[in-house]
């Protein structure tokens, strides 16, 4: 699924260059990486053309889909919010009036009668933008940024130049996992280089090789940069939790506040994200559950689960009763007639 940005304009601000200079940062260590595996490495110290082959053939694989992922997160924009989410200008001008808290609890409940929502403020009142003059949906926030509210909001990320949310969530947790592996890679090979020069001589590698010392530093940097970023998100998606949910626990109508609101399990976390198909999981390719708009609760789950336990402690239906009677009756014909 490919969402192209929407209205540019209201993207540009006074700092553009500096918005783009992680970007440039990250093409400079592209830029500096290929030179050193590609040139440096594989052809001018490796010797033989099937090592030389397969060491550039997962170079670029690697390559090819972290460039994928990135411009995945790049590119894909925050989803408009749908029109029924809107409030209507008479409730609009009623809010603006500034009729008390009870009067705009009010006018947000009869706004919001329609809407599947779980969350609110702490107050116990109905989430809503004050600039984009919308209820918000679940998980929902408004970026400052990108000057719209965004579905399922985890942060507005420098690295992309772009908010991470519902549609590119995906994306930025291959982005993340393939930079890891990219970074990993290269260090992994730059050892065998290593080994191939001095045998793991260091003191020999500082005397005649100083600049080559300096790659493996910036190199390691990257990798220990790169890993505590990864493990971060994925913990987060392990227990369903946005960035932003992480730092500021969600209330809940029921429940009250509560960070573990949208934990459904660790298997069905990584599920909604990845998708059904397997295959896809390591592809930068929309397949996430859901619209973006509603989520399953792990309260609802958990009364599905006492249910159950208590349809299990109340002993068998009478469906159940009659169905074990007539296996027992066909059991008990079976038995006879192979006795006769």
């Amino acid at each position: 699924m490919c969402l192209i940005r929407e209205n540019s304009e209201e993207r540009k601000s006074p700092c553009c260059v500096v918005r783009w200079l992680p970007i440039f940062l990250i093409l400079a260590m592209l830029v500096w990486s290929y030179h050193v595996l590609v040139y440096q490495i594989c052809i001018q110290k490796v010797e033989g053309y099937v090592t030389m082959g397969l060491l550039m053939f997962f170079y670029h694989l690697l390559l090819f889909m972290f460039l994928w992922s990135w411009f995945q997160c790049i590119c894909v924009a925050p989803v408009k919010i749908p029109d029924q989410w809107k409030i209507s200008a008479e409730d609009v001008d009623r809010l603006k009036r500034n009729e008390g808290v009870e009067g705009a609890a009010r006018i947000l409940s009869n706004a919001s009668r329609n809407l599947p929502i779980a969350t609110c403020t702490n107050e116990g009142q109905v989430r809503y933008c004050k600039t984009c003059w919308i209820i918000k949906p679940d998980r929902a926030h408004h970026c400052r940024s990108c000057h719209r509210c965004v579905l399922k909001m985890d942060h507005h990320c420098p690295w992309v130049v772009n908010c991470v949310h519902f549609h590119n969530f995906k994306y930025f947790i291959l982005f993340l996992f393939y930079a890891e592996v990219y970074c990993l890679y290269l260090l992994c090979v730059m050892f065998y280089e290593m080994y191939l020069i001095c045998g793991y001589d260091i003191t020999y590698l500082k005397q005649e090789h100083s600049w080559n010392l300096l790659q493996y530093v910036v190199c390691l940097i990257f990798n220990i940069f790169t890993l505590v970023m990864s493990t971060v998100s994925v913990f987060n998606v392990s227990r369903n939790r946005t960035t932003m949910e992480s730092t500021y626990s969600p209330y809940f109508f029921v429940g009250g506040k509560n960070k573990h609101g949208f934990n459904m399990g660790c298997r069905i976390n990584f599920r909604d994200l990845l998708g059904d198909k397997w295959f896809l999981w390591i592809v930068p390719i929309f397949s996430s559950r859901g619209d973006g708009l509603t989520f399953p609760l792990a309260f609802d789950r958990l009364k599905e689960v006492r249910t159950a336990d208590q349809r299990k402690d109340d002993g068998p239906t009478r469906a159940q009763i009659v169905k074990g009677n007539m296996t027992k009756l066909l059991g008990l014909h079976h038995a006879t007639f192979d006795y006769e």
